[in-house]
């Protein structure tokens, strides 16, 4: 019998016990059906927080002399351009910082990978040299195929539909890991006076009591963020799901935070901007905000975008202070500005940096990783906690009952 269960009332106890046996029976029944799935994306997620460095990792390191400059945008993007003339239109940008030291180039939709879910193509470049160091498609290296397990189970290869597929069933994994979580902590919580206890794992004990220990204390010390990333995760397929429970306390406009539908005005014989001018121009919306990216115009009548981080902003990598600016005539189309987000649009708009431990710095960065090896060790030691307490039962289903005299 649990002893933190009531005993002064026969019926509440029964109650108790059922209750718990429920709870018990949905933990179990997640682990064992999906168990594997999130010791697989707890893994791949750890090496995914360090995704940038891993991908830079080997290669030559960005070396320039004192108070050298960068080389200008435009010149890199014409060299990359002249190695690859058939990748017209629009192509991003991410400067250095954060994780990457290169200079980081992505063609978002090539006509190689476009029967799949996504697959852009990317080349990094040394800032200072302008010299190209790599270049590959999405996916075709060792780094970026565990990021896709991680967001689509590879799926993404399989095509389009398949991949979006795959990718909504990863992301409502993070529901039944969040009901799994609540369910564990629920099953841990221990009566008054035996917190310590239950945090600990005993010296010197049995296989048994072992592995039930490392499952509760492993439980417990990253119950927390897996209930973060749980949440996260869900949230970037099924977000609809979750405004209508956010605009009960907040407003959310969807214009603040979706990219706008703008266009440049065609202007005949009218020469486009250089990417210079666009920073410099959005430079007038954020003055004191630090530029991240850039996005030049896909076709004739498309646009820039310039990102900028703001102080303060959860977002280091992918900020939201973000200025859509027309091509020809220069004029500012469109603002996001995260200051002025409501309540319920910031926290929206801190999903993708609490999932990813960014919002909490490089400290933030290393927990996440940390605590992404905790599937698979609670689902390790729970399977074999399973199989120990189902031999137990085998074994005492064997004995023989005891000899009781009739009165």
């Amino acid at each position: 019998m649990d002893k933190r269960l009531n005993t002064s009332n026969p019926k509440h106890l029964l109650a108790q016990k059922n209750i718990r046996k429920l709870w018990l029976n949905v933990h179990l029944t997640i682990a064992l059906t999906i168990g594997f799935f999130f010791a697989v994306l707890g893994l791949t997620g750890s090496v995914n927080v360090f995704i940038d460095e891993l991908e830079e990792l080997g290669l030559p390191p960005v070396r320039h002399e004192a108070q050298a400059q960068p080389r200008p945008l435009d010149g890199i993007l014409q060299t990359v351009q002249a190695d690859h003339p058939d990748k017209t239109g629009k192509w991003s940008l991410r400067l250095p910082g954060y994780g990457n030291d290169y200079l980081w180039l992505e063609y978002p939709e090539p006509v190689e990978t476009a029967d799949e879910f996504f697959a852009p193509f990317r080349v990094l470049v040394d800032p200072y040299s302008g010299e190209i160091i790599s270049e590959h498609y999405w996916g075709r290296t060792l780094w970026t195929s565990i990021y896709q397990i991680h967001a689509s189970l590879l799926t993404a290869r399989l095509g389009v539909e398949i991949g979006r597929l795959g990718f909504d069933t990863v992301c409502f994994f993070g529901l039944f890991l969040f009901i799994s979580a609540l369910t564990g902590l629920y099953l841990w919580w221990p009566r008054w006076g035996k917190f310590k206890k239950s945090v600990t794992i005993k010296r010197g004990a049995s296989p048994e009591r072992f592995y039930f220990d490392l499952h509760k204390t492993t439980g417990f010390y990253s119950s927390i963020i897996l209930l973060i990333l749980a949440f996260t995760g869900f949230s970037f397929s099924y977000a609809d799901y979750i405004k209508p429970l956010i605009r009960s306390f907040s407003a959310v406009k969807e214009k603040h935070l979706e990219t706008p539908d703008v266009k440049s005005k065609v202007i005949a014989n009218a020469p486009p901007l250089s990417i210079a001018q666009a920073v410099a121009q959005a430079g007038t919306i954020f003055p004191d905000a630090e530029l991240r990216g850039a996005e030049t115009p896909d076709g004739k009548d498309g646009v820039y975008c310039i990102s900028k981080r703001q102080p303060g902003e959860a977002n280091r990598k992918w900020p939201r202070s973000k200025v859509w600016i027309d091509q020809y005539s220069g004029k500012v189309l469109a603002v996001q500005d995260p200051d002025q987000f409501t309540a319920g649009e910031t926290f929206l708009n801190v999903l993708w940096p609490l999932h990813s431990g960014e919002a909490l710095g490089l400290a933030g960065r290393i927990l996440w990783c940390v605590s992404g090896l905790a599937p698979l060790a609670l689902y390790v030691t729970g399977i074999l906690r399973w199989r120990q307490k189902r031999r137990a039962k085998r074994l005492n289903a064997k004995r023989p009952a005891k000899f009781c005299p009739p009165p």
